[in-house]
C-alpha cells in the first residue's frame, strides 16, 4: 500500500516539473523565434480626423505601417498588444513586434495618445459587455474626441499635418499653436463708418476644449488662449449671430467703439482707410493716471483720481463735457481696480476713500506698489509719515535694588499706554496694530515684540503692575532674562553692575565649596546643616531669597536657628 503511494507521488512530482520545464522551454522558443523573425522598425503612425459639422465633433482613426499603411481594426486590441510586447501581422508587408522602439520618434506623441485612449475603451467596453449581450459584437476602430482628449490630441500633433475629412471632402490641416491672421478693418462710407472681417465669418468652426478653445478655419487647427477667446472670437460671434459680415456705425458710435473694444484689440483694428480728422476726433489719445493720496480726520485713506490726456486732466466723479474721445476701457479699469481694493466713493468731495482697517493695511503692505508699477502716485507728507513699521525697540535697563530686579522699558521706543492693546493682539495673531498716530505697527515676525510677551506672559507680569515703564521681578529670574536679552538683535542693553556681577556669578557655574561655616557658632551641626546653612549664603550672594526649611529640625536648637539668621544676614 505504502509502494503504491509512494508511487503515485513520485509519478506527480516528475508531471509538475515537466511542466515547468515545458514552460521555459516554450518562452526560450518564443525568444529564439522573435530573435530569428523580422521585425518592422521605424513603423509610422498616421492618423485620420473624421469632422461631423452639425454634432462638431471629431473622431479620428490610425494607420500603421513602413511601406504600406494598415488601419488598426481595434484600438483596445492594439493596446493589448503593446502592453504584453506581443507581435501581430497586420498583412504581407507589416510584420509588427508592439514596442515603442519599433515606432519612429516622430510617431510616440500620437502612440501615447492612442494608448490612453484606448486603455480607457478597453475597460469600458469590459464593464459595458457584462450587461449588454449587443456590445460584444462592437469593434472599436476610432476614437471620438472629448473636450479633455481635444487638448491631449493637439499636444500629441502640434505643428503637423494631419489628413482630414469633412463630409466627403479630404485634405491636410496643420495644427498651429500661433494665433490666425484675423484683421477688422474701419472704412468710412458717406457720413457712416464700417467694420468688416478679412474672413468669411460662416466659414470657421469653434471647437472646445477643456483648457482651450481651437478655431478650425481653412487648412488649419488653432488653439486659442482666453484673451483671443474674450476679443477676436467674441467680436466674429457677433458678426456669424446677426447674419452679417459687416458693422455700420455713426460717428458717436465709432467713438464708443474706439473707447470700449478697440483698446482690447490691440493691432487687430486696421484704420488706414480713416481720415486724419476722424482719427483725430475718434481714436481715444494715451491716458494717464495719477493718484493723490492723503489721510482724512479719521485716518481714512482719501484717493483723489486724475485721468490726463495731454495737458487736460478730468476727475471722472465729476461730470464733465469734453471735446476730445476717451479711452473709457483703461478709465473703467483703473476705477475697478480701486473697487477691488475696497474704496468707496465719498460723492460729496469727487474721491474715494478707503475706511477699513485690514483694507488699508492690505493696501499699504501689498498692494500700493501694483498702483505705483501702473500709475503715477502723489502722496502728502501726512501720508508718508503714516506707513507700516517694524517695531524696533531702541534700548532697554536692567538693574539690580533691593534683592529685586528692576526692568526699564521706558526706552523702547513705542508709547507704553499702547503697549497692551498691541500685545493682545500680538497674542490673537493679528498682523499689525493701529496707533494713535494712525501709523501701523507689523506684528507678524517681530522678535521685539515677542520678547514683551515672553517677558509678560512667561514671567507672569502683570501689564497694571508697569510704573513709568518699570518692571519689578525677583532677582533669581536674573539667568532667563539674560538669554532672553541675548536674542535680541540691535537693542542697546544698559546694565548695572551689580546684575553684570550675578550674571557673571551665575555663568561660572557656582558651588558652595568655598563657603565655610563660622566656627564661633554656639551649636553642633549636623551635615545636613551644614549644607543648607552654604545653600542660603550662596543664595544671599547673589542677593536671591531662600527658604528656610522646617523639616531641617532647626526648632529643636533655637541657638542654631538664630545663628543661620544672623550670619546669612
Amino acid at each position: 500500500m505504502l509502494n503504491n503511494q509512494n508511487e503515485i507521488r513520485e509519478k506527480e512530482n516528475h508531471r509538475v516539473f515537466k511542466q515547468l520545464l515545458n514552460n521555459f522551454a516554450e518562452q526560450q522558443n518564443k525568444e529564439t523565434q522573435t530573435n530569428e523573425e523580422e521585425y518592422a522598425k521605424n513603423v509610422q503612425i498616421i492618423p485620420k480626423i473624421f469632422y461631423n459639422e452639425f454634432t462638431k465633433q471629431l473622431k479620428v482613426e490610425f494607420r500603421i505601417g513602413d511601406k504600406q499603411l494598415y488601419k488598426i481594426k481595434n484600438l483596445p486590441e492594439f493596446y493589448e498588444r503593446m502592453l504584453n510586447k506581443g507581435t501581430y501581422k497586420y498583412g504581407n508587408k507589416l510584420n509588427l513586434l508592439h514596442q515603442e522602439e519599433s515606432f519612429t520618434e516622430d510617431s510616440i506623441p500620437i502612440l501615447k495618445f492612442l494608448l490612453k485612449y484606448a486603455e480607457i475603451m478597453k475597460y469600458q467596453n469590459e464593464v459595458m459587455s457584462e450587461y449588454s449581450y449587443y456590445t460584444k459584437n462592437f469593434v472599436p476602430d476610432s476614437i471620438l474626441i472629448s473636450n479633455t482628449g481635444l487638448d491631449d490630441f493637439f499636444d500629441s500633433l502640434e505643428g503637423k499635418k494631419v489628413l482630414f475629412q469633412k463630409t466627403d471632402k479630404e485634405k491636410a490641416i496643420y495644427f498651429s499653436k500661433e494665433e490666425p491672421n484675423i484683421i477688422f478693418e474701419i472704412s468710412q462710407i458717406n457720413n457712416k463708418f464700417k467694420i468688416t472681417c478679412n474672413i468669411d465669418i460662416f466659414g470657421y468652426d469653434i471647437l472646445q476644449g477643456k483648457e482651450y478653445n481651437y478655431l478650425l478655419l481653412e487648412n488649419a487647427i488653432y488653439r486659442c488662449n482666453e484673451e483671443f477667446k474674450q476679443t477676436t472670437l467674441k467680436l466674429l460671434e457677433v458678426l456669424r449671430k446677426n447674419y452679417t459680415n459687416e458693422i455700420i456705425m455713426d460717428e458717436l458710435e465709432l467713438t464708443s467703439f474706439f473707447a470700449i473694444i478697440a483698446p482690447k484689440m490691440g493691432n487687430k483694428i486696421i484704420t488706414e482707410k480713416l481720415s486724419n480728422s476722424i482719427k483725430e476726433k475718434c481714436i481715444p489719445k494715451k491716458l494717464g493716471v495719477k493718484i493723490y493720496l492723503d489721510y482724512d480726520a479719521h485716518s481714512n485713506i482719501t484717493a483723489e483720481v486724475k485721468f490726463c490726456y495731454e495737458d487736460k486732466e478730468i476727475n471722472p466723479f465729476i461730470k464733465t463735457n469734453t471735446n476730445f474721445a476717451r479711452n473709457l476701457a483703461l478709465e473703467n479699469e483703473a476705477l475697478n481696480n480701486f473697487i477691488q481694493t475696497g474704496f468707496l466713493l465719498d460723492k460729496a468731495k469727487a474721491r474715494l476713500v478707503l475706511a477699513d482697517e485690514e483694507k488699508i493695511y492690505s493696501f499699504l503692505s501689498e498692494e500700493i506698489e501694483s498702483y505705483m508699477k501702473k500709475y503715477e502716485i502723489l502722496a502728502t507728507d501726512s501720508f508718508r509719515k503714516k506707513q507700516i513699521h517694524s517695531f524696533q525697540m531702541k534700548s532697554i535697563g536692567v538693574k539690580v535694588e533691593n534683592h529685586l530686579l528692576e526692568i526699564d522699558l521706558s526706552q523702547i521706543g513705542i508709547d507704553l499706554s499702547e503697549l497692551n492693546q498691541i500685545l493682545q493682539k500680538y497674542r490673537l495673531k493679528k498682523k499689525f496694530h493701529r496707533l494713535k498716530d494712525g501709523s501701523y505697527i507689523k506684528l507678524d515676525e517681530n522678535e521685539n515684540i515677542q520678547f514683551l510677551e515672553d517677558l509678560t506672559f512667561n514671567l507672569d507680569i502683570n501689564y497694571s503692575d508697569w510704573k513709568n515703564g518699570i518692571i519689578s521681578m525677583p532677582s533669581y529670574r536674573s539667568l532667563y532674562l539674560e538669554k532672553m536679552l541675548k536674542n535680541l538683535k540691535n537693542v542697546e542693553i544698559k546694565a548695572d553692575e551689580k546684575y553684570q556681577t550675578i550674571i557673571h556669578k551665575l555663568q561660572e557655574n557656582p558651588t558652595t565649596t568655598d563657603i565655610e561655616v563660622p566656627e564661633n557658632i554656639n551649636a553642633q551641626m549636623r551635615l545636613y546643616q551644614k549644607v543648607g546653612y552654604k545653600w542660603l549664603k550662596l543664595l544671599d550672594s547673589y542677593e536671591f531669597g531662600g527658604i528656610l526649611a522646617d523639616d531641617m529640625g532647626l526648632r529643636k536648637n533655637p541657638s542654631i536657628v538664630s545663628s543661620y539668621f544672623i550670619l546669612c544676614k
